[in-house]
């Protein structure tokens, strides 16, 4: 039996905001000791690292340059025939392009959470640990060519995805995390779980 929360959302949710450390860690214990306001605290987190604070805003965004011109860098290093060169020059991934609406609906038609389709979007995940028939789902619902998928979500990570923070603070990429490891920090039910561990090869 789940016994109900004595504390309230907006409690919750504003001690979830001030945690120093907000990654998969500290998430899952937010949804266990609080199941009653699980959506509420997936909705924050995703807000939380899409959008950040406006005293970090400055120094996060000349460090998302830095990032990204690290990345361009790279990219014109490679040889025209690398494959990693053209997969990030023709390829857009479509679930970046999708609004929050169009997101939230595709989440629900695949019966995940946000957070887990946000993973999956931001390349947080191992693409060799993730079943083929969600593999052929989600293509499916993108109308893209399976093999052209696996391409996308083969691309470096972004740094929110992962949710992780080194000691000084700011945000890093790290390595991507398993199927596995996805399902059990991404906020799923246990019906959830069972429907994408039965997708399992």
């Amino acid at each position: 039996m789940k016994f109900k929360s004595e504390a309230s959302k907006e409690a919750v949710l504003h001690a979830f905001s001030k945690e120093n450390n907000r990654n998969a860690e500290t998430l899952a214990s937010y949804l266990k000791r609080y199941p009653e306001y699980n959506e509420s605290i997936i909705d924050l987190s995703i807000e939380l690292l899409t959008a950040p604070s406006f005293d970090k805003l400055s120094t996060e965004s000349q460090s998302d340059e830095k990032s990204k011109k690290a990345w361009l860098t790279f990219q014109s290093m490679l040889s025209p025939d690398d494959p990693a060169s053209a997969m990030s020059q023709n390829i857009a991934n479509p679930l970046s392009e999708m609004n929050t609406l169009q997101f939230k609906e595709l989440a629900n038609d695949l019966n995940v959470t946000r957070l887990f389709l946000s993973r999956i979007r931001d390349n947080a995940v191992q693409v060799s640990t993730i079943p083929a028939q969600f593999i052929k789902l989600l293509a499916q619902h993108l109308k893209l060519p399976i093999e052209t998928l696996q391409e996308i979500l083969t691309a470096p990570p972004e740094i929110a995805a992962g949710q992780r923070f080194k000691a000084s603070g700011k945000p890093s990429a790290g390595q991507k995390v398993t199927f596995d490891e996805l399902l059990a920090t991404s906020g799923l039910s246990e019906s959830q779980q069972v429907m994408l561990k039965a997708m399992k090869d």
